[in-house]
């Protein structure tokens, strides 16, 4: 009971952190015309690659001396680009725009919170491993092809390849994600890499047939058709078969190994706005996520690194020197510090590049965001662009270290 509520805590600050860090000092004062330029990440170090809106707000006093002084607001909002979530219309007296978005973003972190305490306690990582990480990858790769599919419907380019899509996740799927859990439902590993090989038969032909069989079979039919199948694979890539890297790190090194780079990619996030807000003065993408900044990039990897030993120590010391944790340190837990250093510079100085490519698919598509399942934050990948980066290293790295290891060591 006690190694979950740690783990609960270390959820509740993975969670929280960018609701946290995501707001920024403005307090409105009542009789003035304000203009308000905000959206899902109004930050000043945040991702700076979506369209926002403006919304001008005049507070005015009543003018009858009778009644109460009650504050009338009017607001005009004029929207810009095609931002897909806006300031209430109604803005309370004394209420800051930071304060809105916070409030709009605490109460579905919360939500999340509690959904996976309820996972945790009931079903332990075995809901993680066949429950949660499966419908997380369904979510990102539906989130990323739903807003390529939507960029070529409104430019009269999508070829309606919906059941090739679907075919190909469940290709992937079986062979990343359930060749990593082992055998389901009396399939071996062998029999699903059979499986995978079938399949990947079947989509062959039906990617084939699908282009002949076209009412515009073509050149230009052809380049958009495999366009589109590309981008589909891209994402399977990139989301599926990288986060499903999870399973294998949790099966061997248990579920701590996820939730300590989980926190280092949160600590880095937070100390990049905190930078960013304080220093930032140089423009580190500004094609491509204008408001990132080189002293936001540079701080945040320093405070990463920092925070990535200590951080380890407390991991190790909590579950014990015979644990799998501390069986990568080595005896006596001397190689800690090299160890959570190689792991902090990883995820400070690449893992944020998958934020960055996440901003770059928005863009060429037009999009806000990912999705709106959760409310404030975006879509899944909005908030697990990093996180899946870094999955196939630790398991890599953690794989490594133990197998150069000896009982003699």
């Amino acid at each position: 009971m006690i190694r979950f509520k740690v783990t609960f805590g270390t959820w509740l600050f993975f969670l929280l952190g960018k609701t946290v860090c995501s707001t920024a000092a403005f307090t409105p004062k009542p009789h003035a015309l304000l203009t308000i330029r905000g959206g899902s990440d109004f930050t000043p170090e945040g991702d700076g690659d979506s369209p926002t809106f403006e919304t001008t707000v005049i507070q005015e006093m009543s003018d009858t001396p009778n009644d109460k002084e009650t504050p009338m607001v009017n607001v005009e909002s004029a929207p810009v680009g095609k931002a897909s979530n806006a300031v209430s219309a109604v803005v309370k007296k004394g209420m800051s725009p930071s304060l809105t978005n916070a409030i709009e973003r605490t109460g579905p972190a919360l939500l999340m919170l509690g959904i996976l305490y309820l996972i945790l306690k009931f079903t332990g990582e075995k809901g993680l491993l066949y429950g949660l990480v499966p419908l997380m990858q369904l979510g990102m790769y539906s989130e990323t092809t739903g807003i390529i599919e939507s960029f070529h419907q409104k430019n009269n380019i999508d070829m309606e390849v919906k059941l090739e899509k679907w075919w190909w996740f469940a290709t992937i799927f079986v062979s990343t994600t359930l060749r990593g859990l082992g055998s389901i439902g009396g399939l071996t590993g062998e029999y699903l890499d059979l499986l995978s090989y079938f399949m990947v038969v079947v989509g062959l032909v039906m990617a084939v047939v699908g282009m002949a069989s076209h009412q515009s079979a073509g050149p230009d039919m052809f380049r958009k058709y495999l366009g589109e199948l590309a981008a589909f694979h891209f994402a399977l890539i990139f989301l599926v078969g990288q986060s499903s890297f999870w399973v294998k790190t949790i099966q061997s090194f248990g579920m701590e190994w996820v939730l300590y780079p989980a926190l280092l990619v949160v600590i880095n996030d937070t100390m990049a706005y905190v930078f960013g807000v304080l220093l930032g003065k140089h423009k580190l993408l500004p094609r491509l996520s204008p408001k990132k900044t080189v002293e936001g990039f540079i701080g945040a990897a320093v405070s990463t690194c920092a925070a990535a030993g200590p951080l380890l120590n407390l991991f190790v010391n909590y579950f014990g020197e015979h644990s799998k944790a501390s069986l990568v340190m080595g005896n006596g837990n001397r190689n800690l510090v090299k160890h959570a250093l190689i792991i902090g510079l990883y995820t400070s100085l690449i893992s944020p590049f998958g934020g960055f490519l996440a901003s770059a698919v928005k863009r060429a598509h037009s999009a806000k965001d990912f999705g709106t399942l959760i409310p404030g934050h975006g879509g899944v990948v909005d908030r697990f662009d990093c996180q899946v980066v870094t999955a196939p290293f630790i398991f890599f790295y953690l794989k490594t270290c133990i197998e150069k290891m000896s009982p003699s060591t």
